[in-house]
């Protein structure tokens, strides 16, 4: 793996593992409210992107049903290598690691 995929990918795992974070703070608060929304991070592979994502918690439980997916903003698909958008709407978008990509994401899921 090159140094760059290895990069992309631990900060795509970095913020997969702040999306859980924030998923364990928001259930508290949001137990009642199942639609509510809730501001996630993009997991995108850019490194600089910080973009809000907003999602309910059913929805983001959805994504993370399939340790190859990741939370995106909507066209944040980088790599077409590696990814490929499988699910999304106007306020995310869900990508899923192939190949290489695919089985390292697996490996690195919190959830696993």
């Amino acid at each position: 793996m090159s140094s760059t995929s290895e990069h992309v990918g631990k900060n795509e795992a970095l913020f997969r593992e702040v999306n859980e974070r924030i998923r364990e703070a928001s259930e508290g608060f949001f137990a009642s409210e199942a639609g509510q929304g809730v501001e996630f991070v993009c997991e995108c592979s850019k490194c600089e992107c910080y973009q809000p994502v907003e999602l309910n918690l059913q929805e983001y439980e959805s994504v993370r049903s399939d340790p190859t997916h990741f939370l995106v903003a909507p066209g944040h698909v980088w790599h077409s290598e590696t990814e490929r958008q499988v699910a999304g709407n106007d306020r995310h978008w869900v990508v899923e690691k192939v190949f290489d990509a695919g089985r390292i994401a697996g490996a690195a899921d919190p959830r696993s």
